[in-house]
């Protein structure tokens, strides 16, 4: 413990992790800022009163002859908020979500590498048992980009919750949560709050698997530019699969549970089995 305890500390102490840090909590929130000018957010809480009048006439009216109408009243907050992929061309998402092996790597995982180079991994592996070495390794991997994706996400989701109070839109989806489809959309339909956050928490797991990851590949490649393209390339592969990260971290969308967790046990698997086996390896091979 008092191991891993000093090696979350360093991390946390270099300026590099600090700006790492400080942009993945900051992505969010340019998000929420472009979705609140985007939904008209400050106009329909100025023309409340009208607005909501006019959504029960129109949905009256819709009623009459059968079909559905969706409000154009302001967006609910679990909907509006980072994960939902509600803003127009969903940059920030990309830039977060699919270069995650930057930010994982310069935060946490690339160390490695650099200690190697200065021979600093031969000291502390004479220093105590190989595996508790790496084990640490492995769980600051995880663990800190889990950490630093949980804040930034709860963040953003805390300050949707006071942007766009009193909101339920859902954009047209509503559908989804109709008594016919399967019991995963009327739970969101139901519980989008909660639903949002068990949402958080996977993502924030990927997070961690792809911490563990790029932390195998440095182990192994031991190289600035193989780790890099490699993990991008594992990364990115893994988005060309039928069941890519949008399934495990975007809640509200046509998809259900089924897909939902095929895409988590996908990404929980590559990332335990490179780990398990980048393990086994490395103890063996130093064993050696």
């Amino acid at each position: 413990m008092k191991v891993l305890k000093k090696e979350i500390i360093g991390i946390l102490k270099d300026k590099r992790t600090f700006l790492i840090i400080l942009l993945v909590l900051i992505i969010p929130i340019i998000d929420l800022s472009v979705e609140y000018k985007q939904m008209n957010v400050a106009y329909a809480r100025k023309h409340e009163k009208e607005i909501i009048a006019r959504d029960l006439m129109m949905k009256k009216e819709c009623e009459k002859d059968g079909s559905k109408y969706f409000t154009n009243w302001i967006s609910h907050p679990a909907n509006a908020s980072f994960l939902a992929r509600n803003t127009q061309g969903h940059a920030s998402q990309m830039l977060l979500l699919w270069l995650l092996p930057f930010f994982v790597l310069n935060m946490i995982s690339d160390r490695y590498i650099s200690e190697e180079k200065r021979g600093y991994v031969n000291i502390l592996l004479s220093r105590g048992s190989k595996k508790k070495y790496y084990m640490t390794k492995y769980i600051s991997s995880f663990l800190i980009p889990f950490c630093v994706l949980a804040i930034s996400l709860l963040v953003n989701f805390i300050l949707s919750q006071i942007v766009f109070r009193g909101g339920y839109s859902f954009l047209g989806i509503e559908t989804l949560f109709e008594d016919k489809n399967e019991l995963w959309f009327r739970l969101e339909g139901k519980y989008p709050n909660q639903m949002y956050l068990l949402y958080i928490f996977v993502t924030s797991v990927l997070a961690g698997m792809c911490g563990m990851i790029t932390q195998s590949l440095a182990f192994i490649s031991k190289r600035y530019t193989i780790t890099y393209i490699l993990g991008f390339f594992i990364w990115m592969w893994l988005q060309t699969t039928p069941y890519n990260l949008t399934y495990a971290t975007q809640p509200f969308i046509e998809y259900g549970f089924e897909d939902f967790i095929k895409s988590v046990m996908l990404y929980v698997g590559v990332g335990l089995g490179i780990s398990l086996i980048t393990f086994i390896f490395k103890v063996k091979q130093d064993e050696l």
